[in-house]
This record gives C-alpha cells, structure tokens and sequence, in this order.
C-alpha cells in the first residue's frame, strides 16, 4: 500500500477504526447520518496547540496497537476503555459523530482522524502539560487538581467510511487554566487532525454546549471568554460550527448517550 507522510509525521494508511469495528452496534443503530453536505462556510482551522502526542511527548504510554505505526496513532476511535483493561475512563461518556468533505460537499472516503484531548480533569497526557496542576475554580474558589487518569487513552484515530462518516467514543474533557495571571481558562474542547489522502492536513478544535448538564452554564461562560475561539468567530456566525450541542440520544439496546455532531468541511 502506499503511503504518504506529511508535517506532522502521520502515514496515510489502512488501520484499525471504529466504523469498522462498529462498537457495540452504535454504528448499525443509526448515529452515523448518511448523505452528502451541501457546499456552505469551510469548518475554520485552529491551532495545532502544545500538547499534539509526538513521540516521547507522553507520560503514560496508553498504547493498543503495537503495529510499528507511531505511538500516537497506536490506538483505535474508543478512548474510553484501552484493549485488555476491565477498568473505564473517569468522567461522561459522549460519541462524536461527523462527515467530512471538500470544499464542494462531496464526501472524503479514507480520511484518517487524529483527535487528542485533556482528561476528565483537565489533563493532557504529554510531558509539555506541567504548569498550573494546581489551581482554583474561578467561580466557586474551590481547590482543583489536574489529575492524570491512566485507564483514559488520551489519543484516538479513525478512518472516514465511503460516505466520509466516522465516529469516535470518548468522555468529556475538563477545562483548565491557559494563564492565570490573565485569568485565562480553556473551555472543554478536543482537537482533531484531518489527513485526506492525497490532500493537505487539516487541524481544527471541537467546543461544547451540553444542556443537560448542570455545569454547562460555566462551560459556555469559558467559550465566551476563550481567546482562541473569540478569535475564529470574530467577524462570522461560524459558532454553531464548532461549538457543537451534545444531547441524550438512545443508541443499540435501548442505550443512552450523549451524542454529538460535528461535521468538517476541508
């Protein structure tokens, strides 16, 4: 198979994804919506930030996949449970669901996903996040310390499906402080990092809105003031683009979950 490396080290090649897998089923109860996006506004990059996991970078090797491919591309699209473990990731289980496309709205079939993330505590796996561990709750003065959580895998890929679908599983991340001396605190978010075949990366963040969760006020507090999201927005409505609704949907089995969408148009 042939492979292409671009910037940031990822080889463009066939691995392990939960679409393929299925997990549980949630792909064959209808998460996944099928169909093509018409052209509209492209999803705005953003920063590839501090913490992407490169080689060396973390603390606690969550690796599943020890197929030579680089450490952070060692794992599959379930972040909430690594392969042989009994024990979940701390923190609410929510599914990301999407498609990507191009600029046209046509699909992108074999895209492959990258996405990184803090822990239920506001944590990130890599050696580069050591500062402000401990810190205080800018609301309620209560004492918070970013804890790392050794059975959450920090890191996951997946691979787009014919219809440019994908889907990952994952909890949802704790806000931290980016400077305090600024009074500056990341609101939840994760990073993806899209490799189409045969076209330039992509690396853009996934913000929050959770309605039925009783922080979710202080969370959209924190995307109102984060820099980097006022940033993007500024000057456009693009923020029901990347501030993405997450809401309890019933999955196989008569499951619930939360479930969001959060479709990236290239």
């Amino acid at each position: 198979m042939s492979q292409k490396t671009n910037k940031t080290g990822i080889k463009q090649e066939k691995r392990r994804d939960f679409l393929k897998l299925g997990a549980a089923g949630v792909v064959a109860g209808g998460m996944v919506s099928s169909g093509v996006l018409q052209a509209s506004a492209k999803t705005p990059s953003q920063p590839l930030g501090p913490f992407f996991p490169r080689e060396q970078s973390p603390i606690i090797e969550t690796v599943e996949l020890k197929d030579g491919s680089p450490l952070y591309l060692s794992n599959d699209s379930d972040l909430t449970q690594l392969k042989g473990s009994k024990e979940k990731a701390i923190g609410e289980e929510i599914y990301i669901k999407g498609i990507v496309t191009d600029s046209e709205g046509e699909a992108l079939k074999d895209a492959l996903i990258v996405i990184w993330q803090a822990s239920h505590e506001g944590r990130y796996n890599h050696q580069g996040d050591s500062r402000n561990v401990e810190f205080k709750h800018p609301n309620t003065g209560q004492s918070i310390e970013r804890k790392l959580d050794k059975d959450f895998q920090y890191w996951g890929q997946a691979l787009t499906n014919e219809k440019g679908e994908y889907v990952f599983k994952t909890i949802l991340p704790g806000f931290y402080p980016a400077d305090l001396s600024s009074k500056w605190y990341r609101p939840p978010h994760i990073h993806f990092l899209v490799a189409p075949k045969g076209k330039q990366e992509f690396v853009t963040q996934m913000y929050f809105d959770v309605p039925s969760l009783d922080q979710n006020s202080f969370i959209q507090e924190l995307n109102d003031k984060d820099l980097i999201l006022k940033d993007v927005l500024s000057g456009n409505s693009l923020r029901e683009d990347i501030v993405v609704k997450f809401e309890k949907t019933k999955i196989t089995y008569g499951e619930e979950a939360l479930i969001g969408q959060f479709d990236i148009q290239l």
